[in-house]
Protein backbone atom coordinates (compact mmCIF):
# COMPACT_ATOMS: atom_id res chain seq x y z
CA UNK A 1 0.00 0.00 0.00
CA UNK A 2 1.22 3.33 -1.06
CA UNK A 3 0.50 6.73 -0.23
CA UNK A 4 -0.75 9.41 -3.15
CA UNK A 5 0.08 13.20 -1.62
CA UNK A 6 -1.03 15.18 -4.84
CA UNK A 7 0.71 19.04 -4.10
CA UNK A 8 -0.54 20.59 -7.51
CA UNK A 9 1.00 23.96 -6.32
CA UNK A 10 2.61 26.36 -3.24
CA UNK A 11 2.35 29.80 -5.35
CA UNK A 12 -1.37 30.71 -5.55
CA UNK A 13 -2.26 27.84 -2.40
CA UNK A 14 -5.67 28.14 -0.59
CA UNK A 15 -6.81 31.16 -2.63
CA UNK A 16 -10.71 31.24 -0.35
CA UNK A 17 -7.89 32.53 2.51
CA UNK A 18 -6.62 35.45 0.32
CA UNK A 19 -9.22 38.09 2.25
CA UNK A 20 -7.15 36.59 5.78
CA UNK A 21 -3.65 35.89 4.20
CA UNK A 22 -1.44 37.11 1.68
CA UNK A 23 0.43 35.06 -0.68
CA UNK A 24 3.99 34.01 1.31
CA UNK A 25 1.32 33.31 4.72
CA UNK A 26 -0.49 30.94 2.59
CA UNK A 27 2.59 29.26 0.60
CA UNK A 28 3.90 28.91 4.28
CA UNK A 29 0.41 27.55 5.74
CA UNK A 30 0.52 24.83 2.31
CA UNK A 31 4.04 24.08 3.58
CA UNK A 32 2.87 23.37 7.32
CA UNK A 33 0.05 21.50 6.76
CA UNK A 34 1.99 19.35 3.66
CA UNK A 35 4.95 18.39 6.55
CA UNK A 36 1.93 17.73 8.94
CA UNK A 37 0.57 15.26 6.26
CA UNK A 38 3.47 13.42 5.50
CA UNK A 39 4.81 13.12 9.42
CA UNK A 40 2.15 11.22 10.10
CA UNK A 41 2.35 8.80 7.23
CA UNK A 42 5.77 8.46 7.72
CA UNK A 43 4.96 7.04 11.27
CA UNK A 44 2.08 4.74 9.41
CA UNK A 45 3.44 0.89 10.07
CA UNK A 46 1.08 -0.37 7.02
CA UNK A 47 2.33 1.95 4.54
CA UNK A 48 5.29 0.78 2.08
CA UNK A 49 5.98 4.10 0.52
CA UNK A 50 5.17 7.47 -0.06
CA UNK A 51 4.32 9.34 -3.46
CA UNK A 52 4.63 13.28 -3.42
CA UNK A 53 3.36 14.35 -6.80
CA UNK A 54 4.31 17.55 -7.32
CA UNK A 55 5.59 19.97 -10.28
CA UNK A 56 6.64 22.42 -7.53
CA UNK A 57 9.94 22.92 -6.63
CA UNK A 58 9.53 22.71 -3.15
CA UNK A 59 7.96 19.01 -3.47
CA UNK A 60 11.96 18.50 -4.05
CA UNK A 61 12.31 19.34 -0.15
CA UNK A 62 9.87 17.84 1.40
CA UNK A 63 10.66 14.50 -0.51
CA UNK A 64 14.29 14.76 1.14
CA UNK A 65 13.22 15.58 4.63
CA UNK A 66 11.05 13.02 4.32
CA UNK A 67 12.38 10.13 1.93
CA UNK A 68 9.91 9.84 -0.04
CA UNK A 69 9.43 9.13 -3.60
CA UNK A 70 8.69 12.44 -5.79
CA UNK A 71 6.81 12.27 -9.22
CA UNK A 72 6.01 14.91 -11.97
CA UNK A 73 2.51 14.56 -13.40
CA UNK A 74 2.22 16.19 -17.13
CA UNK A 75 1.90 20.06 -17.08
CA UNK A 76 -1.52 19.74 -18.83
CA UNK A 77 -2.84 17.22 -16.32
CA UNK A 78 -5.75 17.91 -13.59
CA UNK A 79 -5.84 16.42 -9.91
CA UNK A 80 -7.38 13.34 -11.03
CA UNK A 81 -5.50 12.61 -14.43
CA UNK A 82 -2.68 13.28 -11.94
CA UNK A 83 -3.55 10.81 -9.34
CA UNK A 84 -3.94 8.20 -12.41
CA UNK A 85 -0.75 8.86 -13.62
CA UNK A 86 1.16 8.80 -10.18
CA UNK A 87 -1.12 5.80 -9.62
CA UNK A 88 0.47 4.05 -12.84
CA UNK A 89 3.86 4.85 -12.11
CA UNK A 90 3.68 3.14 -8.88
CA UNK A 91 1.97 0.33 -9.77
CA UNK A 92 5.16 -0.08 -12.77
CA UNK A 93 7.54 0.77 -10.96
CA UNK A 94 7.15 -0.19 -7.08
CA UNK A 95 4.53 -3.34 -7.94
CA UNK A 96 1.50 -1.42 -5.78
CA UNK A 97 -0.83 -3.59 -4.86
CA UNK A 98 -3.00 -0.16 -3.64
CA UNK A 99 -3.46 3.28 -3.15
CA UNK A 100 -4.27 5.53 -0.41
CA UNK A 101 -5.10 9.38 -1.86
CA UNK A 102 -4.21 11.39 0.66
CA UNK A 103 -4.42 15.47 0.32
CA UNK A 104 -1.77 17.51 1.85
CA UNK A 105 -4.52 19.96 3.61
CA UNK A 106 -5.78 17.30 5.75
CA UNK A 107 -3.00 18.34 8.69
CA UNK A 108 -5.14 16.90 11.51
CA UNK A 109 -4.94 13.34 10.50
CA UNK A 110 -3.28 10.57 12.81
CA UNK A 111 -1.18 7.60 12.03
CA UNK A 112 -2.98 4.91 14.35
CA UNK A 113 -6.19 6.16 12.28
CA UNK A 114 -4.30 5.69 8.91
CA UNK A 115 -2.96 2.27 9.57
CA UNK A 116 -6.42 1.40 11.11
CA UNK A 117 -7.93 2.45 7.95
CA UNK A 118 -5.67 0.43 5.34
CA UNK A 119 -6.01 -2.71 8.03
CA UNK A 120 -9.74 -2.13 7.56
CA UNK A 121 -10.46 -1.70 3.70
CA UNK A 122 -11.14 -5.10 1.09
CA UNK A 123 -11.20 -2.74 -2.00
CA UNK A 124 -12.12 0.79 -1.77
CA UNK A 125 -12.73 2.91 1.47
CA UNK A 126 -13.99 6.69 1.17
CA UNK A 127 -13.33 9.42 3.77
CA UNK A 128 -15.55 12.97 2.58
CA UNK A 129 -15.15 16.15 3.91
CA UNK A 130 -17.40 17.37 6.59
CA UNK A 131 -20.03 18.03 4.74
CA UNK A 132 -20.08 14.65 2.75
CA UNK A 133 -19.45 16.38 -0.64
CA UNK A 134 -15.77 16.35 -1.32
CA UNK A 135 -13.35 13.07 -0.88
CA UNK A 136 -10.54 13.61 1.90
CA UNK A 137 -8.99 10.67 1.39
CA UNK A 138 -9.24 6.90 -0.77
CA UNK A 139 -8.25 3.65 -0.26
CA UNK A 140 -8.25 1.54 -3.34
CA UNK A 141 -7.12 -1.75 -3.81
CA UNK A 142 -6.09 -2.76 -6.46
CA UNK A 143 -4.55 0.92 -7.22
CA UNK A 144 -7.20 1.29 -9.97
CA UNK A 145 -10.11 -0.05 -8.40
CA UNK A 146 -12.03 2.77 -9.49
CA UNK A 147 -11.61 5.55 -11.43
CA UNK A 148 -10.12 8.67 -9.94
CA UNK A 149 -12.63 12.09 -9.96
CA UNK A 150 -11.51 14.86 -7.58
CA UNK A 151 -13.96 17.43 -8.57
CA UNK A 152 -14.66 19.31 -5.54
CA UNK A 153 -18.23 17.27 -5.72
CA UNK A 154 -16.37 13.53 -5.76
CA UNK A 155 -17.87 11.68 -2.66
CA UNK A 156 -21.05 10.23 -4.27
CA UNK A 157 -19.60 9.59 -8.02
CA UNK A 158 -16.72 7.71 -6.27
CA UNK A 159 -18.91 6.01 -4.09
CA UNK A 160 -21.28 5.19 -7.22
CA UNK A 161 -18.40 4.03 -9.03
CA UNK A 162 -17.74 1.57 -6.91
CA UNK A 163 -20.77 0.14 -6.84
CA UNK A 164 -20.67 0.00 -10.79
CA UNK A 165 -17.74 -1.58 -10.22
CA UNK A 166 -19.66 -4.57 -8.39
CA UNK A 167 -17.84 -3.13 -5.34
CA UNK A 168 -19.15 -2.07 -1.92
CA UNK A 169 -17.06 1.42 -0.92
CA UNK A 170 -16.41 1.17 3.28
CA UNK A 171 -17.46 4.78 3.86
CA UNK A 172 -15.90 6.69 6.95
CA UNK A 173 -17.96 9.94 7.30
CA UNK A 174 -16.82 12.21 10.36
CA UNK A 175 -13.15 10.87 10.29
CA UNK A 176 -10.12 12.46 11.11
CA UNK A 177 -9.51 13.21 7.11
CA UNK A 178 -13.05 15.33 7.24
CA UNK A 179 -11.23 18.96 8.39
CA UNK A 180 -9.47 19.98 5.26
CA UNK A 181 -8.30 23.52 5.21
CA UNK A 182 -9.91 25.90 3.06
CA UNK A 183 -11.33 28.93 5.17
CA UNK A 184 -10.89 31.09 8.21
CA UNK A 185 -13.15 28.93 10.18
CA UNK A 186 -11.41 25.82 9.38
CA UNK A 187 -8.17 27.21 10.73
CA UNK A 188 -9.68 28.25 13.97
CA UNK A 189 -11.11 25.07 13.96
CA UNK A 190 -7.76 23.31 13.40
CA UNK A 191 -6.00 25.56 16.04
CA UNK A 192 -9.13 24.18 18.97
CA UNK A 193 -8.35 20.52 17.63
CA UNK A 194 -5.15 20.21 16.92
CA UNK A 195 -2.86 23.17 18.60
CA UNK A 196 0.25 20.87 18.50
CA UNK A 197 0.68 20.51 14.70
CA UNK A 198 2.77 21.78 12.72
CA UNK A 199 0.09 24.14 11.35
CA UNK A 200 -1.20 25.39 14.54
CA UNK A 201 2.35 26.22 16.02
CA UNK A 202 3.10 28.17 12.22
CA UNK A 203 -0.30 30.26 12.92
CA UNK A 204 0.86 31.43 16.53
CA UNK A 205 4.59 32.11 15.61
CA UNK A 206 3.36 34.33 12.25
CA UNK A 207 0.70 35.82 14.63
CA UNK A 208 -2.41 34.65 12.28
CA UNK A 209 -4.34 32.80 15.08
CA UNK A 210 -4.03 36.35 17.12
CA UNK A 211 -5.11 37.85 13.75
CA UNK A 212 -8.19 35.20 13.42
CA UNK A 213 -8.91 35.74 17.41
CA UNK A 214 -9.74 39.65 16.24
CA UNK A 215 -11.70 38.81 13.47
CA UNK A 216 -15.00 40.12 13.43
CA UNK A 217 -17.43 38.08 11.94
CA UNK A 218 -19.43 39.51 8.88
CA UNK A 219 -22.94 40.23 9.97
CA UNK A 220 -26.12 37.22 8.37
CA UNK A 221 -28.08 39.52 5.77
CA UNK A 222 -31.89 39.04 6.60
CA UNK A 223 -33.95 38.14 3.96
Amino acid sequence: MWAIVPIKTFERAKQRLANVLNEEERRSLMLAMARDVLSCLSKAKHLTGILIVSRAAEADVLASAFSTERFAESPDANLAGALTQAADYLVEHFNAKGVFIVPADVPGIANDQVDALIQANTCVTLLPDAENIGTNGMICSPAHAIPFIFDGKSFKPHADAAFANGMTPRLIPSSCFALDIDTPSDLQTLLAEHPRSQTAIYLYRSGIARRLANRQPKPETQS
